[in-house]
């Protein structure tokens, strides 16, 4: 039997049948054969050949196949040795092209999601032409050129036309606004220019909601150059002047309706705009230096007025208890310095927190250890910088004397835009935001550090009110209130403006007092305690 397998594993060598032949020569008896070592010997250097072949065939995986049966059957003599370490050359190196041919085709994918359609084409000239993934971006590049093409010539030929529309559509839907073919960026500048006279004619005819819908249409094709910017700037001040003016604030107004004046001096109506909102302020003016100053607020607003919602059965206050009596003077004078607002006060809202509020314009913020003391004292690293927050016809500039961080940008001065994030460190962050279009009043909110007092974690500064109330849109929201609340100074004093029952110290609210420092005031369901920021 011995000698019948030895035959059959030499005829299959004969013929090249070396992996039938190798599996006859396994067996332990055949190895001790001396017509079988013998054909061991002849059956390695046949697969150590095949190996060779394999090798240079590119068949990397069958050559170590054959590098690995000869290495059972002879051991590891230095003929296998060095065909298994030219084998494993070459894998590696197979392996390492694989992988910056697929380095090469995602860097022109890359290209081509930017809207660098040339480059990425460039990149992938110098991959193989057999290359899957580089054969599907071929084609997506290919489809891509032409849409861009047929999209350029529509959107040209519908400027042509005056539909500028049309226009816009066509390059949004074609994805141009992430292109960067030079014929690309010609056409949104012609479209740029075309929307800029187009808004510029609707602001100077009036017709602001056409103005505002063109502008934004044109907002995804990210052409923004500085006319357009300063358009976009008017329209967003007109709308803010209508609400001021609806919400009886025309002075607030009139500041806003002259910056639009200097960006469209074309615009006639606003002439006509500026005399009728001039003329409304200097009459509230008027109206709130005289004996209706207490109410104008509320009447201006179509609110009721300072008290609880109207009583049917309530009673006529007595002669020496109305306004200007003697008994209205002994309570202010009982008052004392409480009946004038502070610039700093401290808002203690039950089942909310504690709010420090400020009201001048201008308020300096950073470490408490800083040689001029802040405003706005942080325990904070001694090194950060002191910033300053100022408010300047409605709008809040920051300045600081080194660069911080504002939105990911290095900055020493900017205009902050709701939600905009200041980084005095990496850590020590303050969020700044305007929660209500029509009130200037904004918030911030620091994180990453301690004040003073560890209750409070926000500010409010304060213009003209503090809008307290459910809603998102409150500078300070709180569910034990159904209906918005008013704060508001005039004439030294803190005043209030609800639907709902408002006490001091238990005791109805009296205007010509005002809402005093350190006492409970009541509104509603809600309760609080005005106090001075102490120094």
């Amino acid at each position: 039997m011995l000698i019948l397998r030895i035959r059959q594993a030499e005829c299959a060598l004969a013929d090249g049948r070396l992996d039938e032949a190798f599996e006859i020569t396994q067996s332990e008896d055949l190895r001790r054969h001396r017509h079988g070592q013998r054909l061991i010997g002849r059956l390695t250097r046949a697969l150590i050949q095949r190996g060779q072949e394999n090798l240079a065939a590119g068949q990397f995986q069958p050559a170590l196949t054959d590098c690995n049966k000869a290495e059972k059957l002879a051991g590891n003599t230095s003929e296998i040795a060095k065909l298994r370490a030219a084998v494993c050359s070459e894998i590696l190196e197979n392996q390492q092209g694989h992988a910056q041919e697929a380095f090469r085709v995602a860097q022109a994918r890359q290209q081509v999601d930017e809207g660098w359609l040339s480059v990425g084409e460039r990149i992938l000239d110098e991959a193989p032409s057999g290359h899957e993934q580089a054969g599907r971006l071929r084609q997506e590049l290919a489809a891509a050129r032409l849409q861009t093409e047929d999209a350029i010539a529509k959107a040209q030929q519908a400027l042509k036309q005056g539909d500028i529309e049309r226009a816009i559509d066509l390059a949004r839907s074609a994805q141009l606004t992430r292109n960067k073919n030079g014929q690309v960026a010609e056409l949104r500048r012609q479209i740029g220019r075309r929307v800029l006279d187009q808004v510029r004619t609707h602001i100077e005819q009036g017709r602001i909601d056409r103005a505002q819908l063109l502008m934004q249409r044109l907002a995804p094709l990210g052409e923004d150059g500085s006319e357009i910017a300063e358009l976009r700037r008017a329209l967003i001040q007109c709308h803010q002047a209508a609400e001021f003016i609806a919400a009886g604030k025309p002075a607030v107004a009139l500041p806003l309706l002259r910056k639009v004046k200097t960006i469209c001096p074309a615009a006639r109506w606003l002439e006509t705009s500026l005399a009728e909102v001039k003329q409304a302020a200097e009459a509230l003016e008027e109206l709130d230096a005289g004996p209706l100053g207490l109410s104008i607020a509320d009447a201006a607003a179509g609110q009721e007025p300072w008290h609880a919602v109207p009583n049917d059965d309530a009673v006529a206050p007595e002669p020496d208890k109305q306004p200007g009596s003697a008994m209205v003077e002994r309570r202010m004078a009982d008052a004392g310095d409480n009946s004038s607002v502070p610039e700093k006060l401290v808002m203690q809202v039950d089942g909310v927190g504690s709010f420090l509020v400020f009201r001048q314009a201008r308020v300096t913020i950073g470490p408490i250890s800083s040689s001029a003391r802040p405003d706005l004292g942080l325990i904070a690293d001694p090194n950060l910088p002191v910033i300053t927050i100022e408010r300047t016809d409605g709008d809040y500039f920051l300045r600081s004397q080194t660069p911080v961080e504002v939105g990911g940008a290095s900055v020493t001065e900017k205009l902050l835009s709701d939600g905009d994030c200041i980084a005095l460190s990496r850590r020590c962050r303050i969020r700044f935001h305007l929660p209500n279009p029509a009130s200037t009043t904004a918030t911030l909110t620091v994180s990453g550090t301690r004040l003073n007092r560890p209750d409070i974690r926000q500010m409010v500064l304060m213009d003209r009110d503090i809008l307290v109330g459910p809603y998102t849109n409150n500078h300070i929201r709180t569910d034990q209130l159904s209906e918005v609340v008013a704060l508001f100074a005039q004439n030294g004093r803190l005043l209030c403006r609800a639907r709902q029952g408002v006490a001091v110290d238990g005791r109805p609210f009296d205007p010509s007092v005002g809402l005093v420092t350190n006492k409970r005031i009541a509104i509603g369901k809600l309760s609080m305690v005005v106090t001075r920021l102490e120094a």
